[in-house]
C-alpha cells in the first residue's frame, strides 16, 4: 500500500491528523498532483481550517477548471467560512459541470437556507432527496426546510426518518431539537395552555425556599434528559429526576424547566417562550399570597 492509500484508510478511519501527515508530505513532493491538492482541501475543511482549505482548493481549480467534486468542496469550505456569496458561487459553478449533482443540490440548499431563502432551499433540497435519500444530512436540510415553511407535518416526518437512520449523534440532536420546537409550536397554536400555567405554578411552588444551586440542577437535570428528545404531546409517559421525587410527564419538566431559568437567568433562551403563561401563573401565585 502506497502512501497516498495510507492517508485515505487514516481519513476513513477518522485518523485525520495522521492523514493529513501523509498528505503533506506527499504535496511537498509533486506540489501539482490534483488528488493530493482535492484530498488535503478536503481535509483541512474536516480539521476546522478553511482558510488552508480554500488556498488548496482554488490550486486545485486552476489546474484542473472540471474538477466538480473541487467546485463543491470550496463552496463548502467559504460556506464553513461564513462567505455565502463565494460558497453560492462555487457551488453553482459544480452544478454547471454535473447538473444533478446530489451533494451540490444539498449545499445549494444549505446556503439558501442561511440566506432566509426557505422556498429555494426546499426546492434544491428535495432535488438532492430525490437522488440521494439515504444522506442524513439531506435529511435534516428538507426537514429545517419543511420546518421554516411551517410545514410541520412534513418536517416532523423528516426529522424522524433522520432519527431511524445512521447519522452523527450531532445531527441527531438536532432533529430531537427540532422536533420539540414542532411540539411547542402546535402546542402553542391556539394560544395560552393554561395546563402549563398550572404546571408553573406548582413549579414555583416547589422551587420556593431552595437555593439557587438547588433550583440550578433541577433545571439543567431537565435539559440534559430533554436532549434524549421530549415528546411534550403525550401525557402517558412518565419520567423521574435524580434531583426531585415523583413522576413528571415531558409537558411538566419542560414547564418546571422553563419557570427554574426564570429563576436565576431570565435573559436566557432556552427555545421556547412560555412567558404568556408564566404572567398568568404569577398572577395566580399573587392572589394565593393574599389569601
Amino acid at each position: 500500500m502506497d502512501h497516498f492509500d495510507q492517508a485515505l484508510n487514516f481519513i476513513q478511519a477518522g485518523r485525520l491528523d495522521e492523514a493529513r501527515i501523509y498528505l503533506e508530505e506527499l504535496l511537498k513532493q509533486d506540489p501539482e498532483n490534483v488528488d493530493l491538492l482535492y484530498n488535503l482541501g478536503m481535509l483541512y475543511t474536516d480539521l476546522g481550517k478553511p482558510d488552508m482549505s480554500i488556498a488548496l482548493l482554488k490550486q486545485c481549480i486552476k489546474l484542473s477548471p472540471r474538477h466538480a467534486n473541487a467546485h463543491v468542496a470550496l463552496g463548502f469550505s467559504y460556506m464553513n467560512s461564513g462567505d455565502l456569496k463565494s460558497a453560492k458561487e462555487y457551488t453553482l459553478q459544480a452544478l454547471k459541470i454535473v447538473p444533478n449533482d446530489p451533494i451540490a443540490l444539498r449545499n445549494l440548499g444549505g446556503i439558501l437556507g442561511k440566506e432566509k431563502d426557505f422556498l429555494n432551499a426546499f426546492y434544491q433540497l428535495q432535488k438532492s432527496y430525490d437522488i440521494n435519500p439515504h444522506d442524513p444530512q439531506t435529511v435534516y436540510g428538507l426537514a429545517f426546510a419543511y420546518k421554516s415553511l411551517n410545514d410541520f407535518e412534513n418536517a416532523e416526518k423528516y426529522f424522524k426518518a433522520l432519527l431511524d437512520m445512521r447519522a452523527p449523534d450531532t445531527l441527531k440532536e438536532l432533529a430531537r431539537e427540532g422536533l420539540g420546537e414542532i411540539a411547542f409550536k402546535t402546542l402553542k397554536s391556539q394560544g395560552p395552555r393554561m395546563d402549563v400555567v398550572l404546571y408553573i405554578l406548582s413549579a414555583l411552588e416547589t422551587f420556593k425556599g431552595k437555593s439557587t444551586q438547588k433550583v440550578k440542577d433541577i433545571s439543567f437535570e431537565i435539559g440534559m434528559l430533554g436532549r434524549q428528545g421530549f415528546e411534550i404531546n403525550d401525557p402517558t409517559k412518565k419520567f423521574t429526576l435524580r434531583t426531585l421525587p415523583g413522576e413528571f410527564t415531558a409537558l411538566q419538566l419542560v414547564s418546571m424547566m422553563y419557570t427554574g431559568f426564570k429563576q436565576f437567568d431570565p435573559s436566557l433562551d432556552i427555545g421556547m417562550d412560555f412567558s404568556e403563561e408564566y404572567g398568568l401563573a404569577l398572577k395566580l401565585a399573587q392572589s394565593e399570597d393574599l389569601r
